[in-house]
């Protein structure tokens, strides 16, 4: 062990991670195009799949055998996938699209469910399948009123669709009581359907709970669902006979009205993402968590160098990698961080800290490869690989495909050809 040797495994740690930086910097300052993310986050997996392969997988094979790969992969896939998990819900989701995906779907998981245990019993809400249920959930708003105030007033433009989940309400017609309702009913949809004034007034008649449903959200949930439109159309029907219209004009209308729910539906249920949940998702997000799961994503890259740097080799392969990964990783982090309020010095301080720590876990590297046996040294090294393949899995390509789709493809496979080029030099 020498003081050049370890010089050279805390440059090549720097060097490999010093992309976290310039990728912070550039999103601190400008915001990239989700093409331009796509293609250098399939671009780096390629090249990261390239080294595994043939800085890690195979050297180790050829030293110890098939056991300690096995090992290795496993433990260091586990490992990875549990602190990452645990990172993602102390705040350090934001560090990267897909672990931001993933927190925002439980997120409003945890809303659905409960949206859904007070709804069940609202009559339109009962039949719906479950799928539809849970695409409803999310558009629905709690609102609480006390006994007296007006909910719909007869004559005014209607903007909102009503469930009574608890408490009673009136309903005025020409300033006439013709129909009370209750817990489970609702109201509202006339007018949104048509297009026309309110037909009637409602007014609380006890303090209530509802959820409230916004027109331009009525108007999807009817696209997406049509079993919901149907329930509407019966529960329209019922309420109409209360009121002083032609039986004859009721049917057409109705007739007219499922026609059109019918002609708008759509097989795929799409849930678009709600700006106020995901605001205040960013709210939640914790800055130095953020850069701990960072750092939990490049330990492993970053001993993997210093491992090299002990074998005598420069592998450029694997730091080409290792750099234009972290580029994309560092370049949205960084938006999110300034999103959640931080600012310019504090993130590129965080960023150019965890670029030095790397430098040491190269160190680190560099003292395990040296002073280790082989063979654990071997189950170090495929440890290592099994996390940064459960960080490939699990974040880089999966986020890479949502941005740039099928197109994600060739630029992977460019990463990968190139790796085994610069590879193959010293296989």
């Amino acid at each position: 062990m020498t003081q050049s040797s370890l010089t050279a495994a805390f440059i090549q740690g720097i060097l490999g991670a010093s992309s976290l930086v310039l990728g912070a910097s550039l999103g601190v300052f400008w915001q990239q195009s989700k093409s331009f993310s796509a293609a250098v986050m399939a671009f780096g997996s390629g090249t990261l799949l390239s080294a595994i392969a043939f800085e890690i997988t195979i050297p180790v094979y050829r030293e110890s055998g098939f056991l300690p790969l096995l090992v290795g992969f496993i433990v260091g896939g586990s490992l990875f996938t549990g602190l990452t998990q645990y990172i993602d819900q102390k705040g350090g989701f934001l560090r990267k699209l897909a672990s931001s995906r993933r927190y925002l779907l439980e997120h409003r998981q945890e809303q659905v469910s409960d949206i859904l245990n007070r709804i069940a019993h609202i009559e339109v809400i009962q039949n719906l399948p479950a799928r539809e249920r849970q695409a409803i959930a999310p558009f629905l708003k709690p609102v609480s009123v006390q006994s007296g105030e007006v909910l719909c007033q007869e004559g005014t433009p209607g903007e909102y669709f009503y469930m009574i989940v608890e408490g009673e309400a009136e309903v005025l017609k020409n300033q006439k009581v013709v129909n009370t309702m209750g817990p489970g009913e609702v109201f509202g949809e006339m007018s949104l359907l048509t297009g026309e004034p309110r037909s009637a007034t409602v007014i609380a008649r006890t303090p209530m709970e509802l959820y409230q449903l916004h027109q331009q959200h009525f108007n999807n949930v009817l696209t997406w669902s049509p079993h919901m439109a149907w329930a509407l159309s019966r529960s329209l029907a019922r309420r109409l006979q209360f009121s002083t219209d032609s039986r004859i004009a009721v049917e057409e209308n109705l007739d007219r009205w499922r026609q059109q729910l019918i002609d708008r539906v759509e097989l795929d249920l799409l849930i678009t993402e709600d700006p106020t949940t995901l605001q205040g998702l960013v709210k939640r997000s914790a800055p130095l968590a953020i850069v701990i799961g960072t750092l939990i994503d490049n330990i492993p890259e970053s001993a993997v160098i210093g491992m090299n740097a002990g074998e005598g080799h420069f592998g450029w392969s694997f730091l080409l990698a290792v750099f234009i990964s972290n580029f994309p990783e560092a370049l949205s982090s960084a938006s999110g961080m300034k999103q959640a309020g931080a600012g310019k010095i504090q993130i590129l301080g965080l960023w150019i800290g965890v670029m030095l720590l790397c430098g040491f876990c190269a160190i680190a590297g560099y003292f395990l490869q040296s002073n280790t046996p082989g063979l654990l040294v071997a189950i170090a090294q495929a440890l290592s690989g099994g996390a940064i393949l459960a960080m490939l899995a699990s974040t880089m390509m999966p986020e890479a495909y949502e941005l740039g789709g099928s197109s994600v493809v060739f630029s992977t496979i460019l990463g990968f050809l190139l790796g085994f080029f610069i590879s193959s030099s010293h296989i």
